[in-house]
């Protein structure tokens, strides 16, 4: 599995969790924030702002992630992104603080 692969498996995992304990997606725009580059383009039309954008971000995510983590842990996958990612050296990204913590 490549680092994007991974970023992508996490970001997917950590949206699946927003939607399905909040009802509330990820925007692509959070998507792009945690995957660290303008990665996703859904062309999807935004009419208010994210819920996710205000507030501490990062901590949002850290707990997004904590239940992607519930959700997912049958997913050897899921798992090995994870440690993936936890090698990588983009320690100034929200995907990489959110795995921190």
């Amino acid at each position: 599995m490549t680092q994007d692969e991974a970023r992508e498996l996490i970001v997917e995992g950590i949206n699946y969790a927003a939607y399905r304990e909040t009802g509330s997606s990820l925007y692509d725009s959070d998507k792009n924030r945690l995957f660290g580059s303008e990665h996703y383009k859904s062309g999807r039309i935004v009419a208010k702002p994210s819920p996710w954008s205000e507030g501490d971000f990062e901590e949002e995510m850290a707990t997004l992630l904590r239940w992607a983590n519930v959700l997912n842990r049958s997913v050897s996958a899921f798992s090995e992104a994870q440690k993936i990612l936890q090698n990588e050296d983009r320690s100034s990204d929200a995907l990489s603080a959110a795995l921190a913590s």
